[in-house]
């Protein structure tokens, strides 16, 4: 009820109860006083009543209100059963759905993913193939030139040596046409392809196992504790060791590189269970080609040699070239990226050129970069980019990577490199590569899980 009707009906009630006073004393003879307090209980019982009914009529609406909530309420209930039940068939129905639908794209995943390990398996088998009939080819050319030099007359002077040669090998005359133009061709496709004696030398080498281990020591600046030791291979040549550096692009050449490396990473978790015997904080560098990397054959028994020496995948960094990494393929990348996923980390050694995009090799898995003394020192060309060398330490920091410097052979330079913030550092100033003994490297089975070594002292 509004205000203004509330006022009127309340004036109604004082002139009613007003006008029963007046009657009462005019009339009936009332007294005064008397007539007054029977109009004003008059006008307490009207506004008694009119109270009562007002009550009366907002129930009435508030029951009306509750009913209506009700009725939406029990709308929605039955809405809500509707949409609840809708969600039941549909949840019963989606899993078979999905499953009915997905069937036939997983049979053909699983069969595209059993092509692919044939393929892959095929590839393996072609490369030994051709490994094997390179090796035919190499002995061929061998016992080939054995022969022309046994055939050819002794002490030619330089004028009867130039017309010879022209002229086709001194071989015995072919049988038929055919079998000369074959023999021919064979000659002239193979003679630029026969390899070096160096490259067969270190083929041979590589592949009778005649390797050397040699363990150089990564130490902490200034304390110079050691911390890391990096794993050298030399192959023991006729002349004398024969240096990495001298070697490593003839066995890529030879095809003979995942055979070092097979060779090199087993030797290197056998060092490194001599190792950490007594320091289980010392960690092993070790070198490996990304040529290995695309073979398919040495990839699977190296993923599967990772597998099972996980319990020391935080101590092992494998270390790759600069040069390298500029022109990997994808293949290679997975191949990087399959390694990192089971906890392996990298080191980028030989770099010239801080231009990288090393957050991107951080990503990937590297901790660790290598540069030569006298190029951090500015004393041999190096291209830095935008970053001073010598706040080249806190670049890398805040790229996930730490810097270390290698060939250090002066006192002067580990003072230099204090002042550059360098914490690691290595060269023969603090050791020169020392060779790790033979019965060392026999003493482990080579496919076993690496949990423990002994010092590295005791390896020499």
């Amino acid at each position: 009820m509004s205000r203004t009707n509330s006022i009127l009906i309340l004036i109604a009630m004082v002139v009613t109860a007003g006008s029963l006073a007046v009657v009462l004393d005019v009339q009936f003879g009332f007294p005064l006083a008397q007539a007054a307090t029977l109009g004003l209980g008059f006008l307490f019982v009207l506004l008694l009543a009119q109270q009562l009914a007002e009550r009366r009529k907002d129930r009435q609406w508030l029951e009306t209100r509750i009913d209506e909530i009700s009725a939406v309420a029990g709308d929605s209930n039955t809405e809500i059963a509707k949409l609840s039940s809708r969600l039941t068939r549909l949840e019963q129905t989606l899993a078979l759905r999905v499953r009915e639908e997905n069937e036939p794209l997983a049979a053909e995943v699983e069969v595209v993913g059993h092509l692919l390990k044939q393929v892959a398996e095929g590839l393996a088998e072609l490369e030994t193939q051709v490994e094997r009939k390179v090796g035919d080819l190499s002995a061929r050319a061998d016992a080939m030139a054995a022969r022309q030099t046994a055939m050819m007359p002794p002490e030619p002077s330089r004028a009867e040596r130039e017309p010879r040669r022209a002229e086709p090998y001194p071989m015995r005359q072919p049988e038929s046409p055919a079998q000369s133009m074959q023999s021919s061709a064979l000659f002239v496709t193979d003679t630029p392809k026969v390899p070096s004696a160096f490259g067969r030398e270190v083929e041979k080498l590589i592949r009778s196992e005649a390797i050397e281990l040699h363990l150089q020591p990564i130490v902490t600046l200034p304390q110079r504790k050691v911390r890391y030791y990096e794993v050298l291979t030399r192959l023991k040549g006729a002349d004398g060791l024969i240096n990495a550096a001298e070697f490593i692009p003839a066995a890529i050449e030879q095809r003979a590189i995942a055979k070092l490396d097979t060779f090199q990473v087993i030797r290197s978790f056998q060092i490194l269970k001599r190792l950490t015997q007594r320091n289980s904080e010392v960690g092993l560098f070790v070198n490996l080609a990304t040529e290995s990397l695309s073979s398919s054959g040495f990839f699977r028994e190296f993923q599967s040699f990772l597998s099972q020496n996980k319990a020391v995948a935080d101590l092992v960094l494998f270390e790759l070239s600069q040069s390298a990494m500029r022109d990997i393929g994808p293949l290679e990348m997975e191949s990087l990226k399959a390694i990192a996923d089971m906890g392996y980390r990298f080191s980028l050694d030989g770099v010239s050129d801080f231009r990288m995009d090393f957050r991107r090799l951080s990503d990937l898995g590297f901790r660790m970069v290598k540069v030569n003394a006298e190029r951090l020192l500015g004393r041999q060309p190096v291209v830095t980019g935008d970053i001073h060398l010598e706040d080249m330490a806190g670049h890398m920091q805040r790229q996930g990577l730490t810097l270390i410097v290698d060939k250090v052979e002066q006192e002067g330079q580990v003072i230099d490199l204090l002042d550059y913030n360098i914490t690691l550092a290595q060269g023969f100033l603090f050791s020169a590569p020392r060779q790790v003994r033979p019965e060392v490297l026999g003493a482990a089975a080579p496919a076993a899980p690496v949990t423990s070594g002994r010092q590295a002292a005791n390896l020499r």
